[in-house]
């Protein structure tokens, strides 16, 4: 700690004449923001954990990290997306240092697949991989890159999105990463930021890294971050979510694909010398290629229990175990070759498991699959978090756990998102927004339009959208509840309107926002990604359309589990579980508009059971006290 940071405390950093505002121009002292760093602060020295709900403008990030940097603990800060991990790390951590004069040390730490390797660039560039000279260019640039970057985080090569396929061959993951055998281990730029991880005072990481942790902790191979006394979940209502996908297992076409092909190059590489080795991967391939052709009868997302008795489906799935078994027999005499067969034998044992596993789930669990042109999921996935969460939280390190978001409550009661997580005793508390949305925001009601599931609805809800688009020259976000909805306006608008439109599925998500910022009376229709993490500020963006109430289809399946496992326990799954999940899901919506001091503008809630079903004004009252209308 500096010697002015020793010297602080949280209202002199962020009250009204405070050093935060001698270091930002603008900055306005809030009376909720410096209330939720004072709790914050408070919870640390305790050693209590609270749950804050942050209402949008308060500066939640500020309130964390004020407490954070005047306080001894050591603090690990766990974001929802690397867009906030970024933030944190590059804009608002330096303006906090700077301001108090702070000499803690800070670290950023992502997950493996996020850094470049330099084992696979020096082994791909050896060999003539790419048959595109485009491509073939890129990863020679890559590679330059490389060799210059403090970092090898691929969030800074701008020259292509990070989910191409082409950092497949430019970075590791935890199935063909060689650890600690590995022949350029000196320059893993991995091992690198896991060592500055270690020596920092405060730590910013991810939810998916925290949950990658805790599974490396579980199976007694180490651990990724280091222990400390804070830990701060922000965009703390995903945790749930995640921590599904982390519980769960997963089989995909790619998965087998990519284990089939790194076998084939570790068997030239080691020289393993098998004819048969070759020939068992492809016919592994082959079965999981026939696997996906057996499922295209059948719906595109389903329980497995529902195809699993299928004729087509019991020969493939039977074809894909032997499979798997015959080119285990295969490998498995050669591991003593070399590293890289060594491990892909220990990715076949994995995958063989996770088969069975998901052939025969316990009653906690489901089994499901999901279908497209390509490929396909196989996955497992727990009904609930709460035990397993809440077990291995109490059993960590950390003193003091804060969880905040701009919505975790539901009808002005967090029951719902403590039952998730387990979070039973843990104190909770919701601090207003400093936005006067009477003023700013008006919330329109249409009357006239029909329920959802009339045939009318979608071309009455394509007028209305004219009329609002035309009175606000674009400068308007259309969310949908559903692709077959935004394809059917999408279309409808190409023919009606001369404003641009940003349609989701056409360009990837950030460069539709970079640009909705830079051209002139935008409409941009998005679906469920849109909904939150969107942060548009000032005149460009007027109008928030929403089509539907963000119900979960009763479809997805692990969705109609849980709901079926609610109901046969007594409970009613409508109001405990779907009314509040749909709730915070239209207040992350909704939330898209206001996001300044600023900002005006106008909401449109186009689903007339707000107005015509008992749960509608509880989901009302919800939301921001923005003024009311039926009429525009």
């Amino acid at each position: 700690m500096g010697e002015l940071a020793a010297e602080l405390n949280v209202e002199l950093v962020l009250g009204c004449g405070g050093v935060i505002g001698e270091t930002i121009d603008d900055f306005q002292p809030r009376s909720s923001q410096l209330g939720m760093a004072q709790l914050i602060d408070q919870a640390i020295a305790l050693g209590e954990s609270r749950i804050i709900e942050a209402s949008t403008g308060i500066g939640k990030s500020f309130a964390y990290l004020v407490p954070a940097f005047l306080s001894d603990a050591r603090v690990v800060i766990s974001t929802g997306t690397r867009n906030l991990q970024d933030q944190l790390f590059q804009k608002d951590i330096p303006l906090i240092r700077k301001a108090i004069v702070s000499a803690r040390k800070v670290a950023l730490l992502k997950g493996r697949s996020n850094y470049c390797c330099p084992h696979r660039l020096k082994k791909y560039r050896a060999e003539d991989r790419f048959k595109s000279r485009e491509m073939a260019s890129i990863f020679r640039a890559i590679d330059a890159w490389a060799d210059l970057s403090d970092s090898g985080d691929i969030g800074e090569f701008a020259d292509i999105p990070e989910n191409d396929s082409l950092w497949y061959y430019a970075t590791s993951n935890a199935d063909n990463c060689l650890g600690g055998e590995c022949p350029e281990i000196d320059r893993c730029f991995v091992l690198k930021a896991r060592k500055r991880a270690m020596d920092a005072d405060i730590l910013v990481i991810n939810h998916h890294l925290y949950f990658s942790d805790l599974a490396l902790k579980q199976d007694g191979f180490g651990e990724l971050l280091p222990d400390a006394d804070v830990l701060i979940f922000d965009e703390a209502h995903q945790l749930p979510d995640i921590a599904g996908n982390f519980y769960g297992q997963q089989i995909t076409m790619r998965q087998i694909d990519n284990l089939c092909r790194d076998i084939t190059e570790a068997e030239v590489a080691e020289a393993a010398e098998s004819k048969g080795l070759k020939k068992r991967g492809d016919r592994l391939n082959k079965s999981a290629a026939d696997l996906r052709l057996a499922m295209r009868p059948f719906a595109q997302k389903a329980e497995w229990q529902r195809i699993q008795n299928a004729p087509a489906i019991h020969e493939a799935v039977t074809v894909m175990r032997q499979s798997i078994e015959a080119l285990d027999d295969e490998l498995e005499p050669m591991i003593s070759r070399g590293k890289e067969l060594a491990m892909c034998h220990r990715r076949l044992q994995t995958l063989k498991l996770n088969l069975a596993s998901f052939l025969e789930p316990t009653d906690n669990r489901v089994s499901w699959y999901e279908l497209n042109e390509r490929s396909f999921r196989l996955v497992q996935s727990p009904l609930e978090v709460a035990t397993e969460f809440r077990q291995q939280l109490d059993t960590a390190a950390f003193k003091s756990v804060i969880f905040t978001s701009a919505t975790l409550s539901s009808q002005q009661s967090f029951q719902f998102y403590s039952n998730r997580l387990g979070l039973d005793g843990i104190e909770s508390v919701s601090f207003d927004s400093p936005f006067d949305y009477p003023d700013q925001a008006m919330l329109y009601l249409p009357s006239h339009l029909p329920d959802p599931s009339d045939d009318r609805y979608a071309a009455i809800f394509g007028e209305l959208c004219l009329q609002l688009i035309e009175a606000t020259e674009g400068r308007c976000f259309i969310l949908f509840t559903s692709y077959r909805m935004l394809t059917w306006t999408a279309d409808y608008l190409r023919s009606h309107v001369a404003y641009p439109l940003l349609v989701q599925g056409e360009l990837q998500r950030n460069e539709l926002l970079q640009q909705f910022i830079k051209i002139e009376n935008p409409i941009l229709l998005g679906t469920n990604s849109f909904w939150e993490g969107v942060d548009v500020k000032g005149d460009q963006l007027r109008c928030v359309i929403i089509d539907k109430l963000p119900f979960k289809s009763p479809n997805d399946p692990v969705y109609r589990k849980r709901i079926q496992q609610v109901n046969q326990q007594g409970g009613n799954a409508f109001f405990e579980v779907q009314i509040p999940e749909a709730t915070i899901s239209l207040r992350q919506g909704v939330g898209r508009l206001i996001r300044d001091l600023g900002d005006r503008g106008i909401v449109a809630l186009c689903d007339n059971r707000l107005n015509t079903k008992s749960y509608g004004k509880g989901m009302l009252d919800s939301l921001p006290p923005m003024r009311r209308s039926s009429d525009l």
